[in-house]
């Protein structure tokens, strides 16, 4: 054991070194700024620290947790094990990123030491959990809850909303409803609301109003203006929507369910708890609170009191990033930390250098935020890496921050898309690759334009997250297809499988179905509804049909309309399938396998439709039941939530443009970004000034159909006020309105003023602010003040700025004419091509022909030969462009019966054990922070008790006590020509006992007996190592690989795995 080593178990043992000599150490090329070794030498004391974006907080963190561990016998009398300081984050990424970069910090640092654990890095609702499973019996929760996904949550919502016998005083659509109700019971639970107060404040404030008089002096309450009753009507909706509160929160107290607000209502109240207090501040010596600015009022005070201003208590946050409002967090969490923590005894640090960014986006970025310094917790403005070296700014061809105005909005994506090809061209020569580029937008709606834009220039594209996934082409037919085989009445699905591609039905052949849709609905006078498209599919007329309008399919549509029928029908017949499995299934039922492989060579459509993919397994792992029907209307209502329900996607490809929401772009960068749809009252989001309300306006809780109203939320201060009790008629309570409105104006441009922002510094070098004057309407759009206000200010370059057409020119005399039949898209050119191809070749090949005398014996002895050849070669089939490594196994398992199964895929039912064992992963993974818990309520007696004691067995093992920096990790590998899918159940970090790097599989059963068996397995870990090497840029041994049979409590590392070569060699056959 050397000098630097931990001395006691666990422990590390310090030296007392100052931050620039720990720095020195990690990094011998980098000198602290002043900030940064003010923030990792820090007292003990409460601080705040403002971190501007890109400022390196990550790397002051790890630092920072560095000096505390070496310098804790003079700041705490002891010495410190790293698990004693309690790092917390938002996202389980920045976790994962904390946590490897503390790690290696400290190996750097301190050496290497099995015995000494991880820093503690969890994500807020993680540790909100984990008080809640410790201690939830000192409150009377049951520790043993179910912890409801976003899915299941949903799915909860749903049946209260679609049970609900009462009435519900809203013209909203079901799905909409269901999402408020989620929303707003968990709004109400984190602001200690109770249904019944929420009731009660709605009914009395509505009792108010509606006892108005019309004026003064009236002597009997008044009949509303239909603008007025929009906003007394909410106060009706709430009422119905506490009923419903009330019911969803008495379901899951029925079924023993938390949500994450749930977790953090729990925590809260154990914070109060003497005895949870000393627990906790005896357990972490230290705490780190990162991106404070997106806490809620709850954790605010769960810290507060936790922890309290006499213990060692930092945050990080960034006033101007603060964009998650919506999702509950307050705006003002970095002035009430503060407050709560000690008020003016807070000591204030910044870090105001941002190593992203060049000095001409952060010029920008600085300008934009001016309006937002005035009351500021801390204002001061970034300066770029150049800046604070004394280097000069890298020398550009082009302007770094650029602004462009268009006429249309297809004008404006042509002008991205020129605008990302340029600046990549310019940055291909630097010495680092790829050049990076994304388009952050406002709303999802924008991808449309976009994506057709793209495609069109041989750009290659990618949509991230869920919601706009759903408007990628595969993505679209796919879900189609599902829609129409679930529901008959989705005359939409069936006329996009109709109109697209695949089937591309003429105006003709389109009406003459219709007809027969009509037909076989009856007479208008008997039809339960519209004509159904989707039962004319599955009752296709005879050869020589006709309508009585004389109409009638082509030969052509019939045999395209057939095709579609039976594929529909053969996906409804397969709905006994697991959701994954249907969805797979009816992928491949459409062809779309083979048509993103072979149209779409690029890969865009294969990893859109892998993205989907990967979107069905996450529903069906957290819901409670995992239906198509479930997960479809999921999905209607993820497509209309602007910000609600996004499910996560695998990890966008760094060489293609990205295309993706500012939201969704949080905590990312890239070398180029566009920001497209700067219009005003579409970015920023809100109310326009117009001659009847000459300012911006919003209407704040009153938007939507159900939030708690501002008068009832814990940071209620910092909120506009609606004054109606003041009012003593109606005139005075449209004025109210109209002072709220305007008040909520300002603070909604406050907020997406923090977006644009963020939006601003995601790039490092190159950013467009673009808009066009107009949309899919009439009416032109203003330019957004914050791109007018930069060009006012000088603090941008303008480009193309195209002026409005004169009054009077209508989009609509923009449209451009479309020619029908469409002309052939390139992925249908390429399969005609192809197709002739195969014609010419074939044409050439000698044939017997068919003899219609041939004898049955000896019709039936050619198939009978023709099957023995099948049987006999089964090992030669054309492997395709992906396998996973599942398939690995079972083609070295046995490859005739691989082979077989590829070209015929037969479904394989579920057994009790392998619901056994999905059940253990979904429980290893939540307790990892990957994917909540969940229950399976159709789940046997027996099998839940051979889970219980799978569980009881983890939790004694090895595995429970690590912390792994990667669960359920997504890597592809090209090997042997053919891509690698693998999905690792974790992967832990050197330390805690490991020496390595180290991939691990949890298997729920016993290590197999048979020696086949047992090396046909260890190809997974074989991949899992490779796939994982080559990701990290590790060499093979440097990782480590390992089973977990739970089963048996054993860990089981093969003594030899196989190399590259020999993979390749499985695959070659």
């Amino acid at each position: 054991m050397t000098e630097t080593q931990g001395i006691h178990e666990g422990l590390v043992d310090g030296q007392g070194r100052g931050p620039e000599q720990l720095a020195a150490i990690v990094d011998p090329d980098r000198t602290l700024t002043a900030e940064q070794a003010a923030i990792v030498g820090a007292g003990l004391g409460p601080a705040l620290v403002v971190a501007g974006a890109g400022s390196g907080k990550t790397e002051t963190l790890s630092l920072r947790i560095l000096y505390l561990l070496d310098n804790a016998k003079t700041l705490f009398g002891r010495d410190l094990s790293p698990d004693e300081i309690l790092c917390l984050t938002f996202t389980r990424k920045a976790a994962a990123e904390i946590s490897e970069r503390a790690s290696a910090r400290i190996t750097s640092v301190f050496g290497q030491d099995p015995n000494r654990p991880d820093v503690t890095v969890a994500t807020y609702n993680g540790y909100a959990a984990e008080l809640a499973a410790e201690h939830g019996l000192r409150v009377a929760v049951d520790p043993g809850a179910t912890i409801l996904t976003n899915a299941s949550l949903w799915q909860l919502a749903d049946s209260v909303v679609q049970s609900w016998d009462r009435a519900v005083e809203t013209e909203a659509a079901v799905s909409t409803v269901t999402v408020a109700l989620a929303r707003l019971a968990a709004q109400a639970r984190d602001h200690r609301v109770a249904p019944s107060e929420l009731r009660r404040w709605a009914a009395e404030a509505l009792a108010f109003m509606t006892g108005l008089p019309k004026k003064q002096g009236d002597g009997a309450p008044g009949t509303f203006t239909q603008d007025l009753e929009r906003y007394v009507g909410k106060l009706r909706t709430l009422v119905s929507m506490a009923d419903l509160v009330e019911e969803f929160d008495a379901r899951k107290r029925a079924g023993s369910f938390l949500d994450f607000s749930d977790q953090v209502d729990v925590a809260v109240r154990l914070s109060h708890i003497g005895y949870v207090q000393q627990s906790e501040r005896a357990r972490f010596a230290a705490v780190l609170l990162d991106e404070f600015q997106d806490t809620s009022p709850p954790q605010l005070d769960l810290f507060a009191h936790m922890f309290g201003a006499s213990h060692p208590v930092m945050a990080v946050g960034d006033p101007n990033q603060a964009i998650y409002g919506f999702r509950g967090a307050s705006a003002d969490a970095l002035r009430q930390f503060v407050a709560r923590f000690g008020g003016e005894g807070v000591a204030r640090h910044t870090l105001s250098v941002s190593w992203r960014n060049e000095a001409s986006v952060l010029s920008a970025a600085n300008a934009a935020v001016v309006p937002l310094a005035v009351g500021s917790i801390v204002g001061v403005p970034l300066r770029s890496r150049g800046e604070e070296l004394g280097r000069p700014e890298p020398s550009r061809a082009a302007p770094g921050v650029v602004a462009s105005r268009h006429v249309t909005l297809e004008d404006e994506a042509l002008a991205v898309v020129d605008f990302i090809k340029a600046r990549r061209r310019e940055l291909r020569h630097r010495p680092s690759a790829p050049v990076t580029a994304a388009i952050l937008c406002r709303r999802r709606a924008q991808y449309g334009a976009l994506v057709d834009a793209l495609a069109a220039a041989g750009v290659d594209y990618e949509v991230v997250g869920l919601g706009g996934l759903l408007d990628v082409p595969e993505v679209a037919d796919l879900l189609a297809l599902l829609q129409v085989a679930h529901d008959p009445s989705r005359g939409d699905a069936a006329m996009r499988l109709l109109t697209g591609e695949r089937v591309c039905l003429g105006p003709r052949d389109l009406a003459a179905l219709y007809d027969r849709a009509e037909q076989l609905a009856g007479s208008r006078e008997e039809r339960e509804g519209n004509p159904s498209v989707v039962d004319a599919l599955a009752s296709l007329p005879a050869r020589g049909w006709a309508s009585p309008a004389g109409r009638s399919l082509t030969p052509e549509a019939s045999r395209r309309l057939g095709a579609l029928a039976a594929v529909i029908d053969s996906v409804r017949r397969h709905t006994y399938l697991t959701l994954p499995e249907l969805v797979m299934f009816a992928e491949r039922a459409w062809g779309l396998d083979i048509e993103a492989a072979s149209a779409r060579p690029d890969g865009r459509a294969r990893r859109a439709v892998d993205a989907f993919a990967d979107a069905t397994r996450s529903f069906a792992a957290g819901a409670r039941h995992a239906t198509l029907g479930a997960f479809l209307s999921w999905l209607d209502a993820a497509r209309e939530e602007e910000n609600g329900l996004d499910a996560p996607v695998r990890e966008p490809d760094p060489a293609a443009v990205q295309l993706l929401t500012v939201h969704g772009a949080k905590g990312l960068e890239w070398d180029v970004v566009a920001v497209p749809g700067l219009n005003d009252g579409q970015f920023p989001k809100v109310g326009v000034p117009s001659a009847r309300t000459p300012h911006y306006t919003d209407s704040g809780w009153l938007d939507g159909v159900g939030n708690v109203p501002f008068e009832l939320r814990l940071d209620r201060d910092q909120l506009p006020h609606w004054a109606f009790r003041d009012s003593r008629d109606h005139k005075e309570l449209a004025a109210s309105v109209g002072e709220f409105r305007e008040a909520s104006g300002m603070y909604r441009l406050d907020e997406e003023r923090r977006l644009f922002y963020v939006a601003l510094t995601r790039a490092r070098s190159h950013v467009l602010l673009s808009g066009s004057w107009f949309g899919t309407g009439v009416k032109p759009f203003a330019p957004s003040p914050y791109v007018t206000g930069l060009v006012d200010s000088g603090d941008l370059d303008v480009g193309v700025w195209e002026d409005c057409p004169e009054d009077g020119a209508p989009a609509a005399a923009m449209v451009e004419p479309r020619p029908w039949p469409r002309p052939a898209t390139a992925a249908q050119e390429a399969r005609r091509a192809f197709a002739e191809r195969v014609r010419l070749a074939t044409a050439t090949l000698p044939s017997d022909g068919w003899d219609e005398n041939l004898p049955l014996a000896r019709e039936v002895a050619v198939m009978l030969a023709e099957r023995a050849s099948r049987s006999q070669n089964a090992g030669d089939v054309l492997l395709p462009a992906h396998l996973s490594t599942s398939a690995l196994v079972a083609m070295r398992r046995d490859r005739e019966s691989f082979a077989r199964q590829l070209r015929r895929p037969v479904p394989v039912e579920p057994t009790a054990a392998a619901h056994t064992g999905s059940a253990l992963h979904a429980w290893i993974e939540a307790r990892f922070g990957h994917v909540p818990l969940w229950e399976d309520e159709d789940a046997q007696d027996d099998e839940a008790t051979v889970l219980d004691a799978l569980k009881e067995t983890f939790l004694a093992s090895e595995w429970a006590a690590r912390t792994p920096s990667h669960v359920e990790a997504d890597v592809e590998l090209p090997v042997g020509g053919v891509t690698i899918r693998s999905r690792i159940d974790a992967v832990f970090a050197p330390g805690a006992g490991l020496d390595r790097v180290t991939v691990v599989d949890w298997k729920s059963g016993r290590p197999p007996s048979d020696p086949e068996e047992r090396q046909a397995r260890e190809v997974q870990l074989a991949m899992y190592r490779l796939a994982w090497a080559a990701r990290e840029g590790l060499s093979i041994d440097e990782v480590d690989a390992a089973f977990y049979y739970v089963g048996a409590d054993a860990t089981v590392r093969p003594e030899r795995l196989l190399g590259r070569e020999e993979i390749e060699a499985l695959i070659s056959g």
